[in-house]
């Protein structure tokens, strides 16, 4: 069975985060917006709107609409960190932030197309509204990874179709089939979206060169380097997941960018 770079996590996740709404919220402002997602403000923190890309650290106290407790950073007293517009949380909660700011306080009403859907996940029902009291404890800036800069005139293409650029080839050992490489990777799609990184998740992926357990461009692109080497691969859809893509991170016929780093070679 095939490695696929998406995970069971980015399952109910929206495919970006929404563009910087223009509306400036107050204390005690509530909007709805187009979505159906519900805002109140509560407390006011200082300081510029979150944006995509940025690394939330916040407390939140999870409830249903009737009031049942389904989660509570607080009583666990473990702050929730996530990149806003990575696909690491709900859909609300990406369209959400981007209305905050460090600081800030508010409630924050999801539906369950932004939530969770007709999925039963843990104490929370298939189709519920969940409803959230959050607090912004602090604001990373500009936390996603960004693709490696390239040279184009060195940019190579195989007779395969696929593209790369050596940001460095490395030192340690080769890339070869059959042996186990371990990849830090961060994939794009040409308008610049992320969607998937093992760079935000801090934990890089395993597997065997060369044996079908990643897409073809990968087990080409990767064979490159040395240990330490990072390149950036260029990946058509035919070296990568088809005609069909892998809806609803990727489209059909989606052409790849990845950023790939070897850590190491077994």
């Amino acid at each position: 069975m095939k490695f696929y770079l998406l995970h069971l996590i980015f399952l109910f996740f929206s495919l970006s985060a929404k563009a910087q709404p223009s509306v400036k919220l107050k204390v005690d402002d509530e909007i709805t917006t187009a979505s159906g997602l519900k805002i109140k403000l509560t407390a006011s923190g200082k300081g510029k709107n979150i944006n995509k890309g940025d690394k939330v650290k916040i407390h939140f106290l999870g409830t249903l609409v009737d009031g049942r407790v389904f989660d509570n950073s607080k009583e666990r007293n473990q702050p929730f960190e996530f990149v806003l517009g990575m696909k690491q949380v709900i859909a609300g909660w990406d369209e959400a932030f981007l209305y905050f700011k460090l600081g800030d306080k508010a409630i924050v009403t999801v539906p369950p197309d932004l939530g969770y859907g007709d999925v039963q996940m843990a104490k929370i029902p298939a189709g519920s509204y969940l409803v959230f009291d959050i607090e912004i404890l602090d604001v990373f800036r500009d936390f996603a990874p960004k693709q490696f800069t390239i040279k184009p005139k060195e940019v190579v293409k195989s007779p395969s179709g696929l593209e790369y650029f050596i940001v460095s080839q490395g030192k340690g050992l080769k890339a070869e089939k059959g042996k186990t490489v371990e990849v830090h990777y961060t994939g794009f799609l040409e308008n610049g979206d992320i969607f998937d990184s093992s760079v935000l998740r801090g934990q890089p992926i395993s597997f065997r060169l060369g044996t079908g357990m990643v897409i073809p461009g990968w087990d080409e692109g990767v064979s490159f380097l040395y240990t330490g080497g990072k390149a950036l691969l260029i990946i058509p859809y035919e070296l990568a997941y088809g005609e069909n893509g892998r809806p609803p991170l990727i489209p059909p016929k989606a052409k790849l960018i990845f950023n790939i780093e070897l850590i190491s070679v077994k």
